[in-house]
């Protein structure tokens, strides 16, 4: 699957005005709007790709609908980080707050405050923490959920995301698309050495992100083909 993956992004006629219109955009970031539509284009490659149709990215066209799903897979992006932003800044105050509190009040009491906060604040930490890599790993799960059911609110299913987020092939699409991250991060930072190379930088990421779409479309396709076998898919592609 990685080297389909990275193949992907490159395959149909306007492979290099797709990627153009998304590095385009990747760059023009700051501005908000033009990462909606990016959002956008990554929710159709994982919905093209998990109902299949795998032979050619799709191209941008049609931007209100890009726009629309840009906005909505935002939306959810926010609830499902929220959590753990909130239960981090937790510990945070945890940590601040009671120590504070330890040192002005002084003596015995002040200690035994400015320790049960530092406890708290690591109890909170690692909740934090743990909840932080839950929504990493399940948040590509409800973007798919999303993308091929066209409802918000499969994104927030608990029957959904615990059918996606327990099937090997999602793990394993899941891991591909973080290793692809880390290769495009890679790529990215070498060829930023130089004034000129930081040009390439959005496209580069772009297409990572592309790729890592692909993966996790095809984690969700291979987990719903019926007869798949150790390796091998039903249409006899390899698995991985």
């Amino acid at each position: 699957m990685l080297e389909d993956a990275l193949k992907f992004p490159w395959k149909g006629e306007k492979n290099v005005e797709t990627i153009i219109i998304g590095g385009v955009l990747s760059l023009l970031g700051v501005f908000i709007i033009p990462t909606l539509f990016v959002y956008g284009y990554l929710v159709r490659v994982i919905r093209q790709v998990g109902a299949g149709d795998d032979e050619v990215p799709p191209v941008f066209d049609e931007w209100g609908e890009l726009l629309v799903d840009g906005v909505l897979a935002f939306v959810i992006s926010l609830v499902y980080f929220l959590v753990p932003a909130i239960v981090i800044s937790v510990g945070v105050l945890a940590w601040i707050l009671p120590v504070g509190v330890g040192t002005s009040v002084g003596g015995t009491g002040g200690n035994s405050v400015a320790i049960l906060g530092v406890l708290l604040a690591f109890a909170t930490a690692a909740v934090g923490v743990l909840t932080l890599l839950a929504a990493v790993y399940l948040f590509p799960a409800a973007i798919a959920a999303f993308a091929r059911t066209g409802s918000v609110g499969a994104a927030f299913s608990p029957s959904t995301i615990r059918t996606i987020g327990t099937s090997e092939d999602y793990a394993v699409a899941w891991l591909i698309a973080i290793v692809i991250g880390v290769i495009a991060q890679i790529v990215a930072g070498a060829v930023a050495v130089t004034v000129l190379g930081l040009i390439f930088v959005p496209f580069i990421t772009f297409y990572g992100n592309i790729a890592s779409a692909y993966a996790i479309g095809r984690g969700i396709e291979d987990a719903d083909r019926p007869g798949e076998q150790a390796g091998e898919s039903a249409t006899g592609r390899p698995a991985v």
